[in-house]
């Protein structure tokens, strides 16, 4: 008995040693999860809303920030007292009937990634590589995925738009799909071939049919130009200029493909001018923005780097010091600002910002005697697009580590 006793002490001496063991193990996987749970992800997207009730002085109003990866094809738009964000996988509704404070709502994900979203009355549309979803947000807290439109599998997506009761896809063939909508269900219509895309400046939507505007030359003698004055039914699809934003007033087109990258400004046939050059203005902005530091007498960069000042004549940025013109140099493109990623028009006024963090204000009136109005850092934000409301812009961005 005493030996059979023995070992059985011995055998409960070891399985609590073993359970003590066991637990202290478990107790420090759980302590080191709890720390990885503690450890703040990275917010991959940045929501800032700007003041721009006085354009030459832009102030930072606030930030949302959510922890949503977004990347250069995502977008912000603007639609009444909401805005609508796409991230790689959703689309998010952000409440800004107080500009000052706006608050997230809600979000909803998709099977795929996404891209840009446009937005036409109760219907959000969203574009991923082959698909155009449908959104319902008629209730901001519960969008719903209301129907979808899917290209050819050996077909991708460019880009889109929304005209009236028609959606108009351009794929990466230079093929435009045009489908008729009806309460947020789409049927498809008929499909067209672009005439010549490396000389397509413009595309007029005709309902069931599109006219295709192009042009040759680059020179504003081109008769294609003309036909882009008139802004009836323009949609904002690119051929020859990557991007392209319309009003009733303005038309603005940015391209990459040309030397100095510069934004092309398209003016009315309303405007009363004796040449017809001076319905066209390439305006460099880089140049531009040198211009208005030493116009305001500013020697620093917004964001607190030296820099001289230079003052843009003939093609040339010239070096401007106690009012002498001594040096001329070539303009360095990107230099400053860094390229342009987004921009839209609001009240005759045009909003561009930049990779490096800068929202710009330019004024689109030619008489106007300054014309680039202010530049405003976005302190440590890259952004990646703008939407513009009365008072106030908003813009999609990402923080300056996540591009390290």
């Amino acid at each position: 008995m005493r030996i059979d006793f023995a070992k059985s002490t011995y055998t409960f001496v070891i399985i609590t040693l073993i359970a003590i063991i066991n637990i202290g193990c478990n107790l420090s996987i759980l302590e080191q999860s709890q720390n990885t749970v503690a450890e703040a992800k990275p917010q991959e997207n940045i929501f800032t809303v700007v003041d721009t009730t006085d354009p030459k002085n832009p102030a930072l109003m606030t930030s949302i920030n959510l922890p949503f990866r977004v990347s250069q094809n995502n977008n912000v738009v603007l639609s009444g007292k909401h805005a609508y964000v796409t991230s790689e996988n959703h689309l998010h509704v952000i409440d800004v009937s107080n500009p000052q404070q706006p608050s997230y709502m809600a979000s909803i994900a998709f099977p795929d990634r996404i891209g840009k979203a446009r937005v036409s009355g109760n219907h959000v549309y969203v574009a991923s590589k082959q698909k155009i979803y449908l959104v319902d947000v008629s209730n901001r807290l519960q969008p719903v995925n209301q129907s979808m439109v899917k290209l050819h599998q050996a077909n991708v997506i460019r880009e889109f738009d929304i005209h009236k009761s028609y959606l108009y896809i351009m794929d990466i063939h230079d093929y435009l799909h045009i489908y008729s909508l009806d309460n947020g269900n789409a049927q498809f219509v008929e499909s067209v071939g672009t005439i010549s895309p490396s000389s397509l400046v413009g595309v007029r939507a005709k309902g069931t049919e599109v006219e295709q505007i192009l042009m040759q030359h680059r020179h504003s003698t081109d008769p294609g130009w003309a036909a882009l004055s008139d802004r009836t039914d323009l949609l904002e699809i690119s051929g020859r200029y990557e991007k392209v934003r319309v009003t009733d007033n303005n038309l603005v087109l940015i391209s990459y493909r040309y030397p100095n990258r510069d934004i092309t400004i398209v003016w009315g046939k309303n405007q009363v001018r004796p040449y017809m050059w001076e319905w066209l203005e390439h305006y460099n902005l880089e140049g531009n923005y040198l211009a208005y530091l030493y116009l305001t007498g500013k020697k620093t960069l917004t964001r607190g780097k030296p820099t001289d000042a230079y003052v843009e004549r003939s093609n040339k940025i010239q070096f401007a010091m106690q009012d002498q013109w001594s040096e001329t140099i070539d303009i360095e493109e990107n230099n400053l600002l860094g390229p342009i990623t987004d921009f839209q028009i609001s009240q005759n006024l045009l909003y561009v910002v930049n990779a490096k963090g800068f929202l710009s204000v330019i004024d689109l009136d030619a008489q106007a005697k300054h014309r680039f109005i202010s530049a405003t850092t976005l302190q440590e934000q890259h952004p990646i697009s703008i939407a513009v409301g009365k008072n106030y812009a908003y813009v999609l961005a990402t923080p300056e580590e996540s591009q390290k």
